[in-house]
């Protein structure tokens, strides 16, 4: 029999979806606390930052007012008067902080060979300050309460932040070159012979001023620090005659100031070889030698201790600056040098300050000379945090 292939094929009954409106209430259900606990502890991290941040202005601005105290007066009650102070002043977690006795730390801070600087709680005499912001549950000031802390079980949230503000103690010797060239123009060719500028004061243009200049940047720089650091004066050329018949003593290194809090006496020396004839060649070694003599005398050894020495030439007598400035070293003391001039002996002054635990600076000019000063000034003076 023969199959009909042509028939119509029966037409399909149209399928009808099931309802799923109970599922996703279902699944909403679920999810909505989860969601909650994910939204609350967005909002409460950006809380937790931000007390992380104000307790660590707190820290840091309740060192460096204490430091600065202590800087000034000696006084550790006076010190930590004034940490207490700038605590409560300012607010961690929207309320205003209290630091416990425990949490004022003094100590010293030394630097390390890579500039750093570490911190010994106890060591005396204080040069630091330590400040320990903390809010905990049993801190006077309390934990920080989260908003939304309960829905994930951590309804508080503790916080410590540390800062340690140090100031240097020291004690500076700057040891000045007066030879004779340093009367000779920073830059450009001698305008006066020799035999002449040495019988005459420093002209305007001078290697001399431009050092009296940097010299007024450097005291500038530590009259603005609370600090009472002390400096002194040396400076140097070479024993000799009388060239100018004026009466003239010339030696080979002065001590034209003893170790002095005021810098007003630095800048009258400074002022006084404006204003007078000297000459001579260049004895760096014993301008060294004189500050370490003085620094035996007249130095304390509970504070750091520096000596600048700062030349346009090139050492002409008996003996090494590097030996000088090893010497140094080996008593403590920290030897820096600075070279002024195309002619000065760059190689020597790096040896010096190598041996004498220090950097070398280099100056073409009188504002590279007033940047170095102004460098080395922060470098002793600033609080560090």
């Amino acid at each position: 029999m023969h199959k009909n292939t042509n028939q119509p094929t029966p037409a399909k009954m149209p399928h009808t979806p099931k309802p799923r409106r109970g599922a996703v209430v279902v699944l909403y259900a679920l999810l909505l606390p989860v969601l909650l606990i994910i939204f609350g502890f967005c909002i409460d991290y950006a809380t937790m930052l931000r007390v992380r941040n104000e307790a660590q202005v707190v820290a840091d601005l309740a060192s460096k007012a204490a430091t600065d105290t202590l800087a000034r007066t000696n006084d550790e009650a006076l010190a930590i008067q004034a940490a207490l102070d700038v605590a409560a002043a300012n607010s961690i977690g929207g309320t205003s902080h209290t630091l416990a006795p425990d949490e004022i730390i003094f100590g010293r801070s030394t630097e390390q060979p890579d500039g750093s600087f570490a911190f010994t709680a106890g060591e005396s005499p204080p040069n630091s300050v330590q400040v320990v912001a903390n809010r905990f549950d049993t801190h006077p000031s309390g934990a920080v309460n989260l908003n939304f802390g309960n829905l994930y079980g951590h309804p508080m949230f503790d916080v410590s932040k540390v800062a340690t503000a140090s100031f240097r103690d020291v004690e500076i010797i700057v040891v000045l070159d007066r030879s004779v060239s340093m009367k000779f123009p920073v830059s450009g060719p001698e305008t006066v012979p020799r035999k002449t500028t040495r019988c005459t004061v420093p002209a305007p243009g001078s290697r001399w001023l431009a050092l009296d200049d940097a010299m007024d940047t450097f005291l500038d720089q530590f009259d603005a620090t609370p600090v009472q650091e002390r400096i002194g004066v040396v400076t140097f050329s070479s024993d000799g005659s009388d060239g100018c018949k004026q009466g003239l003593v010339i030696e080979a290194a002065t001590l034209d100031q003893a170790l002095t809090p005021d810098t007003s006496k630095i800048r009258d020396v400074m002022d006084d070889y404006n204003n007078s004839i000297w000459y001579g060649s260049t004895d760096i070694r014993s301008g060294i030698l004189e500050a370490l003599d003085h620094f035996r005398d007249m130095g304390n050894t509970d504070r750091e201790r520096f000596i600048i020495v700062m030349t346009d030439g090139i050492h002409t007598r008996p003996g090494s600056p590097a030996d000088a400035a090893a010497d140094c070293f080996a008593e403590g003391i920290v030897v820096h040098t600075i070279t002024f001039s195309d002619g000065a002996d760059t190689a020597g002054m790096i040896d010096a300050a190598n041996s004498g635990g220090g950097q070398h600076f280099h100056a073409d000019d009188a504002v590279e000379l007033a940047n170095i000063f102004r460098q080395l000034a922060g470098k002793f003076s600033i609080i560090v945090q």
